[in-house]
């Protein structure tokens, strides 16, 4: 395998993140406390933040919880307790 496909492969982690954001649906909040069309365009944001900074965040050491993590009962409003895109994919 050349060295470039070996620096373009996706560590366990990113392929964790597109999958679980793959797995959601852009019509319907996985949780309370977004109205549709908010959870809509977080969604976008978190496919894209994956797609052009997964790999640095994974380098970085980030985990699942670092930028999509929300507090496990109130959800978004604890802003605090929240993952820097905070979707709701993953409850701490």
């Amino acid at each position: 395998m050349p060295d470039s496909a070996m620096l373009s492969a996706p560590s366990p982690a990113v392929l964790a993140w597109s999958c679980g954001l793959a797995s959601l649906s852009p019509g319907q909040p996985p949780c309370p406390g977004f109205r549709p069309d908010e959870w809509g365009e977080t969604l976008a944001n978190c496919r894209r933040f994956v797609d052009d900074f997964g790999i640095q965040a994974a380098e970085l050491g980030w985990d699942t919880l670092t930028p999509f993590g929300v507090h496990p009962q109130h959800e978004i409003i604890r802003g605090d307790w929240s993952g820097v895109l905070m979707p709701c994919a993953y409850r701490v």
